[in-house]
């Protein structure tokens, strides 16, 4: 029996090409109904004029300001869930347009929601992109070599995730202001509840170019860091890390 599995696909108005390449892998797939979630572009947004974004608890996370392009990919992430928590689907999938998936992500993700229907097991959302894993323990072995994680430590990057409403509705519920950008809210917001988990290996690969939404213009600026820059990226690392630990160890 096959799942009820929304697909909403992010993708800036003027990426023509990433469109397209989006709509002809997911045809070619057998996925004839994705939703096009126009992407918020933030990179020429001031920040400070925004009701939304807390500037000094991201400067304090970071060490550094957050940026544009990182509020447009948060928002846009945000009018995803928006857009799943509208309907009355259990799970939604949603993926960026710089990427390239194997023919199996939507059979597998199929699996994965079964194995969760099957155990009662607790979740919010699925790596389906994990670039590596650490701090992880395999929950169920899937068809075509592929394993069923929990990610204590959860991966950041975003291309593609499978949500359940419970985490849907967490992040929407307690995480709507923007304070970091949306693959660290992820990774710490998974971790701390320890409802994260992954497919391994990876079944996306990216197309090699920069996020439209994600890039501002003049790329990674050092002389806008903090002095405490550095102490701040290990203080988050180490306590997610530990975080991490201490929910496996816990089991």
């Amino acid at each position: 029996m096959t799942i009820n599995l929304p697909v909403y696909y992010i993708n800036l108005d003027s990426s023509v090409d990433r469109r397209a390449s989006m709509e002809a892998q997911l045809q070619a797939v057998g996925i004839t109904d994705p939703e096009r979630v126009s992407a918020f572009d933030g990179r020429k947004v001031d920040l400070t004029q925004v009701s939304d974004c807390d500037l000094q608890t991201a400067q304090r996370f970071l060490g550094r300001p957050l940026r544009g392009g990182e509020y447009g990919c948060y928002k846009s992430h945000l009018e995803c869930l928006d857009r799943f928590l509208a309907t009355d689907s259990p799970y939604a999938m949603i993926l960026e347009d710089d990427i390239q998936f194997d023919e199996n992500l939507f059979s597998i993700a199929q699996e994965t929601i079964r194995f969760f229907e099957d155990s009662g097991t607790p979740w919010d959302a699925v790596h389906l992109a994990p670039g590596r894993l650490k701090i992880f323990e395999s929950v169920d072995q899937l068809s075509h070599g592929h394993d069923l994680v929990q990610a204590y430590y959860f991966p950041q990057v975003t291309g593609a995730l499978l949500w359940s409403r419970q985490g849907a509705e967490n992040i929407r519920d307690n995480h709507s202001v923007v304070t970091m950008p949306v693959d660290s809210q992820f990774r710490e917001t998974m971790t701390k509840r320890a409802s994260g988990f992954a497919v391994w290996p990876t079944l996306i690969s990216y197309i090699g170019a920069d996020s439209d939404i994600d890039g501002d213009a003049g790329g990674r600026k050092v002389n806008d860091r903090s002095w405490y820059y550095g102490l701040a990226k290990q203080r988050r690392l180490w306590r997610n890390k530990i975080t991490a630990r201490i929910h496996k160890l816990k089991g």
